[in-house]
């Protein structure tokens, strides 16, 4: 069950602004995030591999990252979410980039068969920290990916700095996740059936709220090179798991 419930979703979405899609070319320090994922992205999809594989966003409400996707790397892009107001979002953004809006209203424990063993890759921010029981939650992600396929997981750092902010400043949102570290989100992809390619704390730090303390942190590592990301002091944790199987 998801420890924030649907309604909670729903009334969030409504009446908040669509958020502009996911550009890595734009330079602003407030968008070092986005680009810091871009390398990952890059590191794991080439263009003329990939282009017109199906990828599928598990809880894609108010995605900014599907039309990044489709544009970027040519994938056909799907997206999954239970809240009504989050995939009517997701289908302005989709529209307002020129692509066709292929998105369900579906819970991702009940979805349609029609989805079932369709996608290459199935991507996820943000999602299965929500859920008590993550092996069980991954489990349900992983029947939307054909065999050979990838799922990418991301989730924001709650035994970290991060969490103990996010405690401390605002306990109900704290309240809705699972603290999850960078090992128990690894043998949760394993307990799914998966098999873990890399898993691991992303970025040095972020301070969520306090945006001006982020963005000044990222402008020293922008100018300093890379510093180790970290169980104590990173935002995220992102794991690459791949389903067993031969590609068709």
């Amino acid at each position: 069950m998801d420890k924030a419930g649907k309604k909670y979703w729903n009334d969030s979405w409504a009446g908040s602004q669509l958020p502009q899609a996911v550009d890595p070319r734009r330079m602003q320090i407030d968008n070092w995030v986005n680009r810091r994922f871009d390398r990952v992205f890059r590191r794991l999809f080439r263009k003329d591999q990939v282009e017109g594989l199906r990828l599928l966003e598990v809880g894609c409400a108010k995605s900014a990252w599907l039309p990044y996707f489709a544009r970027e790397f040519g994938f056909s892009v799907a997206g999954l979410d239970y809240s009504p107001n989050g995939c009517e979002m997701s289908r302005e953004v989709l529209k307002a980039n020129g692509i066709a809006p292929d998105v369900v209203c579906a819970d991702l424990f009940a979805p349609p068969d029609s989805l079932l063993g369709q996608f290459d890759v199935v991507v996820s921010f943000g999602v299965v920290e929500h859920f008590d029981d993550t092996a069980g939650c991954l489990m349900a992600v992983s029947k939307f990916v054909k065999p050979g396929g990838l799922v990418i997981t991301n989730i924001p750092n709650m035994v970290g700095l991060v969490g103990a902010v996010q405690k401390a400043l605002n306990r109900p949102v704290f309240d809705i996740h699972q603290p999850i570290g960078s090992e128990r989100l690894r043998a949760a992809h394993e307990q799914a059936g998966l098999s873990v390619q890399e898993c691991g704390y992303f970025l040095f730090t972020s301070f969520g709220v306090l945006a001006r303390l982020s963005m000044a942190a990222w402008l020293v590592e922008e100018l300093t090179g890379d510093w180790s990301p970290n169980q104590l002091t990173s935002p995220y944790i992102n794991c690459v798991a791949r389903k067993p199987g031969e590609r068709p």
